[in-house]
C-alpha cells in the first residue's frame, strides 16, 4: 500500500479536546477533525477492509511494514472519520505487542467520549479497537516460532496420517449420529451422502454457539452480540472465498442453497440478457435445480433449450456439446458431478468452449465441493453454484457465487432490506456487493457453519476424500456386479465419485431399500430430481449408495450382502 496519512498526534489531540467544556464543542471538533482528512482511497472501501459492528461505514486497512503496523482509515460519517482519526493516531506506528499492550480505554477515558458518545457509536468505536486488535494478534502469531507446532499440536486427528482408512475410529467419533442405531438395536450405514452428508461435533457445535452465545441480527444493530455474530458471518464469507478460490468476498453470495442460487441468476441475469430466439445449453444429466429455472425463463422470455446427450459409458458427449455451441448460445449451465451417476465432468474445457461462442457458463458444484476445494479461477466460470448441506455446513444455507464484473451489472432480484444503501420516497439505491443480492435476515447460524464445516474438509484434503471414495466405491461395484439381474449406471471408476446408481431386474427399487432399511443400511430411491435422465436411462427410478469420509469398507459390504439377501427374498 503506497497511500499514508499523516494523523495528528495523539498528546495534541487528548490537550485540543480537553480544553473543550461541552458535548458539543468536542462533537463540533471530532466533526472538522474528520473533514480535515485527506481523502480515502476508493479501491479499499470493499467488504474486506469494513468494520462490522459500527452504525456507519468505516474501513480499517493495515499496512504491516515489517515491524510496526501504519493503518489507513476513513469513515462515510464525519464526525466518526474523526473517531477513527484519533483511533489512528493511537495505534499507527506501533509494533504488534504495542498494539494489543496499549491503554486504550484509559486513552478514551481521558478525552470524556463516552461523555458525548451514543451507545451505538461507542459501539462501533470498540468494534474499531477490536479489528485493529485483531490484526495485531495474527501477525504476533504469524511471528511466533511456536505457532507452527502449537498448530500441529491442535490439528484434528486424521491430519497428516495417510489414508482415511488408518484413522476411521476418530472420523466417526466426530460425528454423534454415526453412533446410533436403528429400532431393532442395528448400527446405520448412511450411505445417502449425495442427498445430504452428516455434520461433525464442531459444526454442531458452532450451531448451537450461536444462538446460546451471541444470537443477534447482522450488519445492523451496533452492540456487542451483533458485531460477534457479524464478524463471524463474514468470516464464513472468507473460508468460502479461500475454498473455492474466488478473487474477492464481493463475488460469494450466500442464499438458501444451490436451488435458490440458480433462481437468483435465472431471474437477475436470465431476465435481462437473455430473450426470444436465444438458447440455452443443459445436459442430459442435470438436476430438476438446473433445469426448472431455465425451463421458467424460456416461459417468460421466450428462448428455447438444447440438451447435451451422455454416450453410453455415461459420460458427456463433449463433441455433441461443442456442435450445440452456436452465436445463439446465450448461456450454458451444466452440473461438475453428475448426482446420478458420479460422473466428473471436464469443467474447465466445457467452460472454454462455451466462452468461444460468447456464452455466460454457469456451473453446478452441488455434489463437488463436498470433496474439497474447487478452484473456480482456474475453471473460469461465470457462476458457480452450491449448498452447505451436502458439505457437512447445515441446510438452509447455500453460495452462489459469479465473477464481481458480472455481479455488478446485474440488477438486484429481491428487495428489502440490506440490499439498499438508502430509500427515499422516491425510490432507492443499491447497495454495494455482496449485499445486492443479500434482501433480508440472512440464515444467519446457518451461514456461520460453513466455516467450521470447510475447515474440516481442508484438514482431510481433497485427494486423500476421493481416494478414500474410490476405494469403497471399487469395492461396492465389484461386490454388486456379482448379482443376477443388476444394471449399475456408472462410468468407469477413474472418471467418478462415491456415488453408485443402480436397478434389479423385476424388482421394483422400493422393495431393495425396504429391505435395505431393516437391516439398517440407509440408500435413496427414486429419481433423485433427475427424471430426464432416469427417462434417458430406460427406468422410473433407481437405487442409489452415497459415499463420504466416514464411510467404512464394513459398510460397504453390509451394502452388498443386503442386496443379496434382498434380491433373493424379492425374487
Amino acid at each position: 500500500m503506497d497511500t499514508e496519512i499523516n494523523y495528528p498526534d495523539l498528546s495534541e489531540l487528548q490537550e485540543e479536546l480537553n480544553d473543550l467544556e461541552t458535548s458539543e464543542e468536542r462533537i463540533q471538533f471530532l466533526i472538522e477533525l474528520g473533514q480535515s482528512l485527506p481523502p480515502f482511497p476508493e479501491e479499499f472501501c470493499t467488504e474486506e477492509f469494513r468494520v462490522m459492528g459500527c452504525q456507519s461505514m468505516v474501513w480499517i486497512v493495515p499496512n504491516w511494514g515489517g515491524e510496526v503496523y501504519h493503518f489507513l482509515a476513513s469513515s462515510d460519517a464525519p464526525m466518526v472519520r474523526g473517531l477513527v482519526a484519533v483511533l489512528m493516531s493511537a495505534y499507527s506506528g506501533k509494533s504488534p505487542g504495542e498494539i494489543t499492550a496499549f491503554p486504550i480505554e484509559k486513552v478514551l477515558d481521558s478525552l470524556h467520549l463516552k461523555s458525548f458518545l451514543s451507545p451505538l457509536r461507542s459501539n462501533g468505536l470498540h468494534s474499531m479497537i477490536k479489528r485493529i486488535r485483531l490484526y495485531a494478534e495474527s501477525m504476533q502469531e504469524l511471528s511466533s516460532p511456536t505457532s507452527r507446532d502449537d498448530a500441529s499440536a491442535n490439528a484434528p486427528p486424521f491430519q497428516d496420517h495417510g489414508p482415511l482408512l488408518a484413522r476411521m475410529e476418530p472420523i466417526r467419533a466426530d460425528f454423534p449420529i454415526l453412533q446410533r442405531q436403528n429400532r431393532d438395536g442395528v448400527s446405520i450405514a448412511y450411505l445417502d451422502n449425495a442427498a445430504s452428508s452428516q455434520r461433525p461435533q464442531s459444526v454442531i457445535d458452532t450451531l448451537t454457539g450461536v444462538f446460546s452465545e451471541h444470537y443477534a441480527n447482522v450488519h445492523r444493530s451496533g452492540h456487542e452480540w451483533a458485531v460477534q455474530t457479524t464478524e463471524r458471518v463474514e468470516a464464513s464469507r472468507e473460508s468460502v472465498r479461500r475454498f473455492i478460490n474466488a478473487a474477492k468476498t464481493e463475488e460469494v453470495i450466500f442464499t438458501s442453497g444451490a436451488t435458490a442460487s440458480v433462481n437468483l441468476i435465472a431471474h437477475a441475469w436470465g431476465d435481462a440478457n437473455v430473450g426470444r430466439g436465444d438458447e440455452i445449453l443443459l445436459t442430459e444429466m442435470e438436476h430438476h435445480s438446473n433445469i426448472v429455472p431455465w425451463q421458467q425463463l424460456c416461459e417468460r422470455r421466450g428462448c428455447k433449450i438444447r440438451w447435451v446427450p451422455i454416450r453410453t459409458d455415461y459420460q458427456l458427449d463433449i463433441d455433441r456439446f461443442e456442435g450445440l455451441l452456436s452465436p445463439q448460445t446465450k448461456l450454458v449451465s451444466f452440473t461438475a458431478v453428475s448426482n446420478v451417476l458420479g460422473t466428473i465432468n471436464p469443467v474447465k474445457q466445457l467452460v472454454q468452449l462455451a466462452h468461444r461462442v460468447g456464452a455466460v457458463v454457469v456451473v453446478d458444484a452441488a455434489q463437488a465441493t463436498p470433496h474439497g476445494a474447487i478452484n473456480v479461477r482456474n475453471w473460469d466460470a461465470d457462476f458457480v453454484v452450491f449448498s452447505g448441506h451436502k458439505m457437512l455446513a447445515s441446510t438452509g444455507v447455500g453460495v452462489c457465487y459469479g465473477k464481481q464484473s458480472i455481479f455488478e451489472n446485474m440488477p438486484a432480484w429481491l428487495g428489502g432490506g440490506s440490499m439498499i444503501k438508502s430509500v427515499t420516497f422516491d425510490g432507492f439505491s443499491l447497495a454495494d456487493l455482496p449485499h445486492k443480492f443479500e434482501a433480508g435476515t440472512p440464515a444467519i447460524a446457518e451461514i456461520i457453519t460453513m466455516k467450521p464445516a470447510i475447515e474440516y474438509l481442508e484438514a482431510i484434503g481433497h485427494d486423500r476424500l476421493m481416494e478414500h471414495e474410490r476405494l469403497l466405491t471399487r469395492q461396492a461395484m465389484d461386490g454388486l456386479s456379482k448379482i443376477a439381474g443388476i444394471r449399475i449406471f456408472s462410468p468407469p471408476l477413474e472418471s467418478k465419485s462415491g456415488v453408485i446408481s443402480f436397478s434389479v431386474d423385476g424388482i421394483h427399487g422400493e422393495a431393495i431399500a425396504s429391505v435395505l432399511d431393516g437391516r439398517g443400511v440407509a440408500i435413496r430411491v427414486g429419481h433423485h430430481c433427475a427424471m430426464p435422465l432416469h427417462s434417458r436411462l430406460g427406468v422410473s427410478v433407481t437405487c442409489r449408495a452415497s459415499f463420504y469420509l466416514y464411510n467404512t469398507p464394513d459398510e460397504v459390504s453390509r451394502l452388498v450382502d443386503s442386496v443379496e439377501h434382498a434380491v433373493r427374498i424379492l425374487k
